[in-house]
Formats: C-alpha cells, sequence, structure tokens
C-alpha cells in the first residue's frame, strides 16, 4: 500500500470551511458530516445556504422535492433567488467594494484587473447592451469567446436578467458552433473577432459568420473585439443582425434583476463529447452554482480572499465553475488568455505567481506535459499554494506525486476531484481532514449516495465497476436540452432508479480510485480493466502520455493496444516500444503485456486535458472517426493515421 504524500495538521484542519460547517451542525467528523448530510438532507442544506450566504430572495419550503419521481427532483420549492446575487455580493464574504474580484493576463501582455464595485458596474453595463438587442428572458445566448473579462461579464448578464447562456469552446470550428447553436435555438450569438494563442493569431470572426448563417433561429451575431483589427464590412448598429459589442449603446432604464424559481434555467452546456455525441445538459439557478459553491468552499478549502486560477476554456465546466464558485465565497477568479506552454510549459506557473494565486488547478495531461519537461523544477518557478486541484481524467500516481512535491513542495494538499458536467460538482474528492494518497480519493461528498456496481446492479468491494448515484444529487441537471428521453435513456436505464454516467471506479482500502470511463474499459480473459491502470504503469516508464485501448483478440476476448509520447524522442522507436511492453508486463502480470505499442508524437485531447481513447481507437481499427468539435489539437490524428498503419498491414488489429 502506498503512504500518503500529505498530512492535515490541527491548524488547517480547524482553519478549515469544512470544521467550520461541521462546529455549526453540531459534528466532529467528516464522517460524522456526511452521516448527517445523508440523514437529515434537508437540514444539511439548509446550514450550508447560511454558512455560504448564498442569498434567496424568497425562502425555500423544502430542500427536496421528489414527487415528481427519482430523475426529476425539484430543488428548494417555492423559494426565489438570482444565483448572481451571490456572485456580486461575495456570499457571506460580504467583501468591500474595493477587494479584487477578477484578474485578466493575456499572450501579448495585457492585464486588468477589476474590483467588486467594478464587477458590478461591468455586469450592469453588459446588461443594459442585452436589453438594447432584445434578450429576453427564457432566450438562449450563445457565448464564444476565450478566457476575457467579457466573457464573465455576458455570461453573468444573461443569467441576471433571466436568459439562458450557451458557452461554447473557444477553438471550435464552424461544424460544432452550428451544431451546438442550432439545438440550443439561440437567438443571438455573442463571439470575439479572434485571439492570440501560442503566438499565433487565431481569428474567429469567419467561424462565427458562418456558423450563424446555417442558423435559422440566429437574428444577431455581435462581435467582441479582442485583436483590434480594421473593422468588416457589413457590420453596423445594434439594430442590424451584425454589430460590434462596443457599439451597443446601454439600456437607461435598465429593469431590477428579477428572481426566479430554483428550477429557472440559466445554462444550456455541452458535454465534451469523450464518450459520444456532446448533450446539452440544463443547468439552474438553484442548482450548479449552490453546487459549485459548496464544492469549491468545501473541498477545496476556499476562503474570503482567495485567488482561484484553473486553465481551461469557458466552453468546459471548469469556466463555468470558476464563474460561479470563487466570486460567490468571496474570493478572486484569475483569467489566462493564451497558450498554456508558451513560452514553455511554466507558462501557467508565471500567471500565478504573478496573481498571487492561492488555489492552482491543472489537468493530469498539461501536468505530465510540465513534469517530462521539468522532471524538477527550476528553483522559484512554482509560488507556494494553499491548495492544488486536478480532475478531468485519471491521475497516474507518480504524475500525482510530482505535482504534490515539485508544486506542492511536499506540504500541500493536492485535491483530486471527480463529477461531471452532468451533476455540476463532484461526486468523489480529496478533503483536508484526512491524508491524501497519490491517485485517488480520500472521500465521498458529504450529501452524495454513491456505490460501485457490477452488471448485476449489486454493490461491490475491491472490483471495478460502475461509479453510480442512488439517489437525486443538488446539482444534476434538469434533463437534455428538448430531449426527455434521451436524458432517462442515458442516465437513468442502466440500473433501475440509478443514475450512471459512464465512469467506473473501485473502492478499496485507502479509498476510492477512478478508472475512466465504461466505453473505455477492456476485458481480456475475463478479467475488466480500466485503460487508466495500464495507462499508468506506461507512464512510470519513460513515456508522458499514453493511450490503452482494446481491440479484437482470438484468445484473450480483447488485447492491449498501447501509444506513447515518450518523454524524450527515442534512438530507435521498435527498442523503446518492446521495452514499454516488457515494463507493462512487469508491472502488472504477463496477461496485460500490450500486443502492440505505438510510439507518437502527440495524442488527441480537449483543451482541459482530457485524452480522447474513443478517437485513438477509431484510428487504430480503422473506423470512421467521427465528432472531432472538442478536438484541442487536430493535428494529432494524422499523424496517429500514420503511424498505427502498420497494425492494420500486418493484420494485428
Amino acid at each position: 500500500m502506498q503512504e500518503p504524500v500529505w498530512y492535515p495538521t490541527d491548524v488547517r484542519i480547524k482553519e478549515s470551511c469544512l470544521y467550520r460547517l461541521m462546529q455549526s451542525v453540531g459534528v466532529s467528523s467528516y464522517d460524522g458530516l456526511r452521516t448527517y448530510a445523508l440523514q437529515s438532507h434537508d437540514e444539511y442544506w439548509r446550514s450550508v445556504v447560511v454558512d455560504l450566504g448564498i442569498e434567496f430572495r424568497h425562502p425555500f419550503s423544502a430542500v427536496l422535492d421528489s414527487s415528481y419521481g427519482v430523475a426529476w427532483p425539484s430543488w428548494f420549492p417555492d423559494g426565489r433567488l438570482n444565483y448572481t446575487d451571490t456572485v456580486l455580493s461575495g456570499g457571506r464574504a460580504a467583501v468591500s467594494d474595493d477587494a479584487v474580484a477578477l484578474l485578466c493576463y493575456a499572450e501579448n501582455g495585457d492585464v486588468a484587473e477589476y474590483s467588486r464595485s467594478d464587477l458590478r458596474s461591468e455586469v450592469e453595463k453588459a446588461g443594459a447592451k442585452l436589453q438594447a438587442l432584445g434578450v429576453k428572458p427564457g432566450d438562449r445566448v450563445a457565448v464564444l469567446l476565450p478566457n476575457c473579462a467579457d466573457a464573465v461579464f455576458i455570461t453573468l448578464a444573461v443569467a441576471r436578467w433571466g436568459a439562458i447562456v450557451v458557452p461554447l469552446y473557444s477553438g471550435f470550428g464552424v461544424e460544432p458552433v452550428t451544431s451546438r447553436v442550432s439545438a440550443s435555438g439561440a437567438r443571438f450569438l455573442i463571439c470575439c473577432d479572434g485571439f492570440i494563442r501560442n503566438g499565433k493569431r487565431v481569428g474567429v470572426t469567419a467561424i462565427a459568420e458562418q456558423a450563424a448563417a446555417a442558423c435559422s433561429s440566429i437574428e444577431k451575431l455581435v462581435l467582441v473585439e479582442r485583436l483590434g483589427d480594421i473593422r468588416p464590412s457589413g457590420w453596423a448598429c445594434e439594430t442590424d443582425s451584425r454589430c460590434y459589442w462596443a457599439d451597443v449603446p446601454g439600456n437607461d432604464e435598465l429593469p431590477p434583476a428579477p428572481a426566479f424559481e430554483a428550477g429557472h434555467p440559466w445554462m444550456i452546456i455541452y458535454t465534451s463529447g469523450t464518450s459520444g455525441k456532446p448533450k446539452g445538459t440544463v443547468h439552474t439557478h438553484g442548482g450548479f452554482p449552490v453546487r459549485i459553491a459548496h464544492d469549491v468552499a468545501y473541498q477545496f478549502d476556499f476562503h474570503e480572499g482567495d485567488r482561484f486560477f484553473w486553465y481551461s476554456d469557458m466552453g468546459w465546466m471548469i469556466g463555468p465553475m470558476g464563474i460561479c464558485g470563487p466570486l460567490m465565497l468571496g474570493g478572486t477568479l484569475v483569467l489566462y488568455d493564451g497558450g498554456p506552454t508558451n513560452p514553455d510549459a511554466l507558462a501557467l506557473l508565471e500567471i500565478a505567481k504573478r496573481a498571487g494565486v492561492t488555489h492552482y488547478g491543472s489537468s493530469p495531461t498539461m501536468l505530465r506535459l510540465m513534469s517530462s519537461q521539468f522532471p524538477e523544477l527550476p528553483k522559484g518557478a512554482s509560488p507556494r499554494f494553499r491548495t492544488l486541484m486536478t480532475a478531468g481524467e485519471v491521475i497516474d500516481a507518480s504524475t500525482f506525486q510530482w505535482y504534490a512535491s515539485e508544486l506542492g513542495h511536499g506540504d500541500t494538499p493536492v485535491i483530486n476531484y471527480t463529477g461531471g458536467t452532468e451533476v455540476s460538482g463532484g461526486l468523489l474528492s480529496n478533503v483536508v481532514h484526512r491524508p491524501i494518497y497519490p491517485q485517488g480519493f480520500n472521500a465521498v461528498m458529504t450529501d452524495v449516495d454513491i456505490a460501485v456496481f457490477n452488471d448485476a446492479g449489486e454493490a461491490v468491494r475491491d472490483e471495478v465497476g460502475a461509479l453510480v448515484i442512488r439517489r437525486p444529487m443538488l446539482g444534476m441537471t434538469r434533463g437534455l436540452w428538448q430531449d426527455d428521453k434521451k436524458y432517462t435513456d442515458t442516465y437513468w436505464s442502466q440500473f433501475e432508479g440509478v443514475w450512471f454516467h459512464g465512469d467506473l471506479a473501485i473502492q478499496n482500502e485507502t479509498g476510492w480510485d477512478l478508472c475512466g470511463r465504461a466505453d473505455d474499459v477492456l476485458k481480456i480473459s475475463g478479467r475488466r480493466v480500466g485503460p487508466s491502470e495500464i495507462e499508468e504503469a506506461a507512464v512510470s516508464g519513460g513515456v508522458s502520455m499514453a493511450a490503452a485501448i482494446g481491440v479484437p483478440d482470438p484468445k484473450s476476448g480483447q488485447a492491449v493496444v498501447l501509444l506513447v509520447v515518450p518523454t524524450c524522442q527515442p534512438d530507435d522507436g521498435e527498442v523503446f516500444a518492446e521495452r514499454v511492453k516488457e515494463y507493462v508486463a512487469a508491472k502488472l502480470g504477463p496477461g496485460l503485456r500490450p500486443k502492440a505499442v505505438v510510439v507518437t508524437r502527440d495524442l488527441p485531447r480537449t483543451r482541459n486535458g482530457k485524452i480522447l481513447r474513443r478517437l485513438v481507437r477509431n484510428c487504430v481499427v480503422g473506423d470512421p472517426i467521427g465528432d472531432l468539435s472538442s478536438l484541442e489539437n487536430p493535428e494529432s490524428i494524422l499523424a496517429i493515421q500514420a503511424d498505427t498503419r502498420f497494425l492494420r498491414e500486418r493484420k494485428l488489429v
């Protein structure tokens, strides 16, 4: 059994947000808090709402009404709120007007700082512009913006006055923008002219114009100027179908922001498509923001005045998480509009140092890239953080240990966290009240009733199974946009009355481990194996990234094909591949020795760091590639197709 990489101190425990909540409900341990949350669910969430200062304009009569069935819970019935009230006030913290709310950095060197007073003013201005454009409650407003201040102001203003934001990944091409805008029925598309990424100018205007022309629902295309190029012809004032955000006048008679039922939608965010066609998850004022504030406070131990930096994109869950959680808790959100590796893999750490970040988040893939280039960080490269965070995919033990020692200096907790776009927040996490082990999770969320099920729907331990939720969880999507049947078929049909969104896990003596997606699982000689187990073995043997897939095999049912990106380019790729095979077999046993190892230059991944095994497998076996909309590095596909051609020629797959 591995030793912990971090132990809690009495001081850290007693200064934590978790301890404050435990004191308020009269329990003395995390186990006690979890028992309280499960057995006294209503009282637990009432205590959380008070502790975090979540502002309801009209009190709720209960926390949960499940009379419509397990798949359709109603949260905070009779309550009315506007979640942006808490964002703008800072919740329980009641922060001062001059406290820093937003710090924005850009690759071109621009820096912008906004106080709490500035944040309120800018959201009001954005709201006035939306009103002038004709945005009404219930309208869908698609937002195609990078990590910039306008993305925050516009997102909050859309929600504050009752419309529904549809965040889009800033790197999307025409087809994925078109498909999501059309599916949501958005009347408005707000985009930028472009941005700088890794030293290159990336244009967005043409993409947005083509997408808007292809979507019958779009009435106005609005351009936020980021590059400052000469304005193209055909763009006029706010009365026309295409206009500039800067030219839209504010409405002098902006109505007060209304309160809404807790179930009123504020966001349709699409899943990344790592397990199939992206799905439009619907999130509400009384769901996603409350769950995120809960998790950021109690799992990440985020306090008033702390500074949160997690590089991702506004189109993925981490973007809205940053807008909601840190700002609702009286802290500062740090954004970076630029490439994560320009000039090198330490670029994000430099931003964190400049911004005085206390809470730093990263995907495992980005950490592996950083550690492969810098096994030991240069002196002074990493500031002192209070909390480190990681999520998005399985993290291997060696990368976790590197994160804890190099960025955490051996005395900073690493909060491994997993949940999903569909459930808003986390299911499993680390907490600062318990020792933290490399790779896994030391806790289940206090109020979430989860288990690992085998194929027969029985709860099991010490074996890989489906990670399920056995009763409704605050934050779950309120269905899929205009597709109730797909929602119930996707999440509630695998096991009767139980939620399953595709993750595999195992519960063991030290806690819980995530084993990847059910779609990615390998079954070799009757043994179900998560790809992450094989990938971890490879990564610890001179490999910076790996993707394990299963291919048909007449003897074992499936065999392992492993694609690897070496830490250093080998002199002889075939010799290196054989060495990786033997290394994996030595660690996991001869039954899991890969049938083939392919050395390649890169693996397809999303911008928030998920490796897309579905695309890897399709490349290897020669199937249609399918949806590429969430792909950050499309050039990797052609490279993998070329590098794996020999497998098909030799009939190894």
